[in-house]
């Protein structure tokens, strides 16, 4: 009898030890904001911490677990897994923009340049002469109609002699192009060369919807090195310029680096969509100085849609 009552309290002495210290456990994890559903994922935290150990010392981390004045930080969402989360790569983007539309641009050259007065002024149009003609073109252009019709800047053939075509592809061909229509006033020409087959036409976008600090891509024959493909941002969206004589009014003016042979080639967005035509450089030197300009192709398409039937 004695035996069991020594039992029974040293059995009851135990309990009452462990219910004080599930007690103090209880007011300790109360004290730290853990709740009973915390408490329950316990286990399953032991067993992931037992298959990744580098994700149990990251949980732990002191450095990374607290926030100013040592609050701890609650993992309440705990693992969110879904198929629309995904890494982003910019590289990615610009690679499937430049493939759209590259295709469509070509390279344009002529047989023989007529010299004019150089125009004052640091604003300038590259000037297609015929140190530029030996290096392998005069000018860019894009191809907006599979029937041949090429949208280009006026000043880069105004003054060239039998303008030759160059669409980009593995095999080098060449066509004989003719001039179709122009506007002095935009400083735009429309081309036209014959082919067998349908050409890859680009798409053109809508230039309204862009603003400042957008990201676009060039794409020309800068020196002659043809479908060149360069990158920045818009600048300013309503650039009015004085080049010579003329006023051209809203233009786009980014800091994507183009040159003398871009001029004519497509500015795109980061969806392959056409936004502006490539045509001026503020260049004290003569060369690419951190600000270019484009003609927004929202003012071309009245023109176009005149020229193209």
């Amino acid at each position: 009898m004695n035996r069991f009552k020594e039992f029974l309290a040293s059995y009851l002495t135990g309990l009452l030890s462990i219910l004080l210290v599930l007690n103090v456990i209880i007011v300790l994890f109360a004290l730290m904001g853990i709740g009973w559903q915390q408490v329950l994922q316990v286990p399953t935290y032991f067993v992931e911490a037992f298959n990744d150990p580098s994700h149990f010392l990251s949980r732990w981390n002191p450095s990374v677990g607290t926030v100013g004045t040592n609050r701890q930080i609650k993992n309440v969402a705990g693992v969110v897994s879904s198929p629309n989360i995904q890494l982003v790569c910019s590289d990615e983007t610009f690679a499937a923009a430049v493939s759209r539309v590259r295709p469509a641009v070509v390279n344009i050259s002529s047989e023989r340049i007529e010299r004019v007065p150089q125009v004052p002024g640091s604003v300038q149009f590259d000037d297609p002469a015929q140190d530029l003609l030996n290096l392998g073109g005069i000018g860019s252009g894009i191809i907006i109609d599979p029937r041949g019709y090429i949208l280009t800047c006026y000043h880069v053939v105004s003054r060239a002699s039998n303008i030759i075509v160059t669409p980009f592809g593995y095999e080098v061909r060449r066509y004989r192009a003719r001039l179709i229509a122009k506007d002095e006033g935009l400083n735009l020409a429309v081309l036209r060369i014959n082919t067998a087959n349908e050409l890859p036409a680009a798409t053109l976008g809508d230039s309204a919807q862009m603003e400042v600090a957008d990201v676009v891509l060039a794409i020309g024959s800068p020196f002659g090195l043809e479908q060149s493909v360069t990158h920045g941002i818009v600048s300013d969206d309503h650039r009015d310029l004085q080049i010579g004589a003329r006023l051209y009014r809203e233009m786009m003016q980014t800091d994507v680096p183009i040159n003398r042979g871009s001029s004519g080639g497509p500015l795109i967005n980061i969806n392959g969509e056409v936004i502006a035509i490539n045509m001026a450089i503020y260049s004290p030197t003569g060369v690419y100085s951190g600000v270019s300009f484009a003609m927004p192709i929202n003012q071309a398409k009245t023109f176009l849609a005149r020229t193209i039937q």
